[in-house]
């Protein structure tokens, strides 16, 4: 018992001793890019370099590409769910049952006003939805 209790306080002692010597590891290599970055010269030729790399110019296109992919499909949705709302209260309100003939008469005479408004709203909407749409492409477009 006391050989294995003896073992672990020195495996316990090595992982500290390894945790202080990671730490003073990463403290020196921060040191020193915060000192390189931190005189003008240099810094301007290490982004330099880092701005004229392959690897940076992929992945700046990969991000750039997924992030308008993100923004299109976060446009698309918000212009399905206005949409579909929209639609869902005008459909709603054009097809519900009437329970009686009074109702009939009296929507069919201020029915085709509704009609006529609703023609309206929907060129609107279409209007809107041509512009929104239109954007998105010059958009997608312009980040080519």
């Amino acid at each position: 018992m006391a050989v294995k209790e003896k073992k672990e306080q020195q495996e316990e002692k090595n992982d500290i001793s390894n945790y202080s010597i990671n730490l003073a590891i990463v403290g020196g290599v921060v040191g020193a890019g915060i000192g390189l970055l931190s005189s003008p010269g240099t810094s301007k030729k290490l982004f330099k370099n880092i701005s004229q790399s392959e690897i940076v110019k992929v992945a700046g296109n990969q991000l750039r590409r997924s992030a308008q992919e993100m923004l299109a499909a976060q446009a698309q949705s918000g212009i399905k769910q206005l949409a579909s709302g929209y639609m869902g209260k005008n459909v709603v309100s054009l097809l519900s049952p009437l329970k009686s003939d009074q109702k009939k008469k009296s929507k069919s005479e201020g029915n085709s006003s509704d009609l006529d408004e609703i023609k309206e709203e929907n060129k609107s909407i279409n209007k809107r939805l041509d512009k929104i749409e239109n954007m998105l492409g010059e958009l997608v477009d312009s980040k080519k």
